[in-house]
């Protein structure tokens, strides 16, 4: 750096960095991430967004659906285009309150008269192999309701599917991940929150150095079992607790999402840590990207141990 008035912004942004400073830089959304030449094989997936009159999927409704449609190598999670960025606004046919735009700053006169195209949606979909979102959990039970196709799609997570703790990040937020990944952005409003996502999508994990998309990909394929532990004694409920097991209150049953591999370990577990290694059952529940982050259930199977 020289003592002029005038510096060059690459030139202050490394003196900034060789003292240690943290520096973001704003979001831009891309149209390419790659400037090799793709392999043969790319498919199509969606980055969703949802905005809501609130939290609950029974009452509450969407008031905007963001979609971002990307082009990507399977095996590398690389992507590579951008197609399409999809963005509409929904009257929910209630006043939106006003918690709830002090998050996303949508407001009824912004949605009055407004309604979210089923047919435009319906196209952009058609040959999407994948849809991820940062909290399937929420935006998949709302969007299945406002627009059934999206039940027939096989889903990831980005907030539950890779293992942030694991790589050095201390929160799952996107606008953390954001942070953490070198950019800032306005975030909670439907297709800058999926720009966004895809950015963080892009970066390598920090531990790993594996891209973050490829680590998605990986987890989603694997095949999982939800254990219900029938019948646990209820002395043991701190260390179904301690173990990731959660409470079914209707149900009244303890259950827990393991991997198929990773099912007799968990067996071996149950039988010495809970049921004191006398015969017990499990209920096991298939669970695939396809019923992943809904109430549906999965296919099901009583084991005798």
């Amino acid at each position: 750096m020289t003592d002029s008035n005038q510096y060059d912004l690459e030139d202050v942004l490394t003196w900034l960095k060789e003292k240690d400073y943290r520096v973001t830089r704003p979001l831009v959304e891309r149209a390419f991430y790659s400037d090799a030449p793709p392999p043969a094989k790319l498919v199509k997936a969606a980055i969703l967004d949802t905005e809501t009159t609130g939290t609950n999927q029974l009452t509450d409704k969407i008031i905007e659906l963001g979609i971002v449609i990307v082009e990507y190598c399977p095996e590398t999670g690389q992507v590579y285009r951008v197609l399409e960025t999809f963005n509409e606004l929904e009257y929910p046919g209630m006043p939106i309150p006003p918690e709830s735009t002090l998050i996303h700053h949508i407001t009824d006169d912004m949605v009055l008269g407004k309604k979210i195209n089923d047919e435009t949606v319906e196209s952009l979909m058609a040959d999407v192999s994948l849809v991820i979102a940062h909290n399937a959990f929420f935006d998949r039970g709302f969007v299945e309701a406002r627009l059934p196709l999206f039940k027939k799609k096989s889903w990831a997570c980005s907030y539950a599917q890779v293992p942030w703790k694991v790589e050095g990040i201390g929160s799952s937020g996107l606008e953390f991940l954001a942070y953490r990944f070198g950019f800032h952005y306005a975030g909670h409003r439907a297709s800058i929150d999926c720009h966004a996502l895809l950015e963080v999508l892009q970066s390598e994990l920090p531990v790993s150095g594996i891209k973050v998309m490829k680590m998605l990909l990986e987890k989603a394929r694997l095949p999982e079992v939800k254990v219900w532990a029938l019948n646990a004694p209820f002395e043991n409920k701190d260390k179904l607790k301690e173990r990731g097991y959660r409470w079914d209150g209707d149900r009244k049953t303890w259950s827990s999402f393991i991997s198929q591999v990773d099912l007799p370990i968990e067996v071996d577990w149950l039988r010495e840590e809970i049921y004191g290694n006398k015969a017990f059952k499990l209920e096991l529940e298939k669970i695939d990207a396809f019923n992943r982050f809904t109430t549906r259930r999965g296919t099901t199977e009583l084991r005798d141990y």
